[in-house]
Formats: structure tokens, C-alpha cells, sequence
């Protein structure tokens, strides 16, 4: 199955760049993500990440890895990514990523295009429930992203935290 998309975020290419690399932010951003976090590695740029997903009646907590490669900060990479579900099979695939500067690099394009495959109890359900369970995943990613982008709410706390627990912190590991 193939995928493309281009999403345009009203900041610089080097603020988008460090969001798409935090697993703060990403952990935020993915929906029913419940781990998100470097793995060890010799570039650090390898995730391993655990995210509860349903498609239709199929309803699974997959364990996945995301490598990135091909790297050319901050303007493009290669994502692997390749995730078990257990009974309900498996996905894997690879996505380009490509940040364009756009208004004098106050804001950046952001063009996507990726490919997958899906094996298991989700290969049985057909590319249109896949596809549209697909679209409504990268919508709701990109609102979120560009919710993070624009800055926390102040009463928001980062998932796994309770409101009574440690103080509030900023997903922000970097500076403007």
C-alpha cells in the first residue's frame, strides 16, 4: 500500500526537524502510543515504540521498532518501521520525509510518502478499511504535531504523568 501526504507548519525547518526527533513529542503526537523512546544504537536515531491501534473489529497492542536513515539534517530522511500485533499480524514498511523551507524559512513544507505491508487478521480486512484507519492515523498525528509545535496548553501534563505527580515540564528539548 502506498501513501503520500504534505502537511505545511508555520515554523522554521530546523524547529519541525528537532519535533520529528524527540520521542517526547512523537509519544504525544501518535494516537494509543504507549512507549515511545530511543533505542540503544551507535547513532541514536533507532526507536522502539508500543502503540494500542484498532482497525474495524481488529484491536491490538503492537510492539515496533523505527530506524531512520538516510539522514540530511534538517531537510530529509528514510523512516523503517516494522511492528508485531501479536494474533493480529504485523506491519512494516518505509517512509520519506522531506522538509522544504517556505516563507524565507519562517515556515516549512512537510512532503511524506510511504509504503507498507500488512500481514495476519489485518491483511483480511481490506485496503479500504486499512486505507481509511491509515488517513485518519496521519491526520490525527499532524494535528497533534502541529499542536506541539505550537506550544503545550499550560494545564497539559506529558502522558504518564498524573496532574498530583511531578511538576509540569515542557516537551521542548530544544530552543527557538
Amino acid at each position: 500500500m502506498n501513501y503520500q501526504g504534505t502537511q505545511q507548519l508555520a515554523h522554521p525547518a530546523e524547529k519541525v526537524w528537532a519535533a520529528l526527533l524527540d520521542p517526547v513529542v512523537l509519544r504525544q503526537c501518535i494516537a494509543g502510543c504507549e512507549k515511545f523512546e530511543r533505542a540503544e544504537g551507535e547513532d541514536g536515531l533507532n526507536y522502539n515504540c508500543t502503540v494500542k491501534v484498532a482497525i474495524g473489529p481488529v484491536s491490538a497492542r503492537f510492539t515496533s521498532t523505527l530506524n531512520l536513515l538516510d539522514v540530511v539534517a534538517p531537510s530529509s530522511c528514510t523512516l523503517q518501521f516494522s511492528g508485531q500485533g501479536g494474533v493480529a499480524g504485523f506491519g512494516k514498511g518505509e517512509a520519506k520525509v522531506q522538509l522544504l523551507p517556505q516563507d524565507g524559512g519562517a515556515s516549512t513544507q512537510l512532503d511524506w510518502q510511504a509504503e507498507s505491508q500488512v500481514g495476519g487478521k489485518l491483511a483480511q480486512m481490506g485496503s479500504r478499511l486499512i486505507d481509511a484507519a491509515v488517513r485518519k492515523m496521519s491526520d490525527d498525528f499532524f494535528q497533534r504535531f502541529a499542536a506541539q509545535l505550537n506550544g503545550p496548553a499550560e494545564d497539559a501534563v506529558p502522558a504518564g504523568e498524573s496532574p498530583e505527580g511531578e511538576a509540569k515540564k515542557s516537551i521542548w528539548s530544544w530552543k527557538k
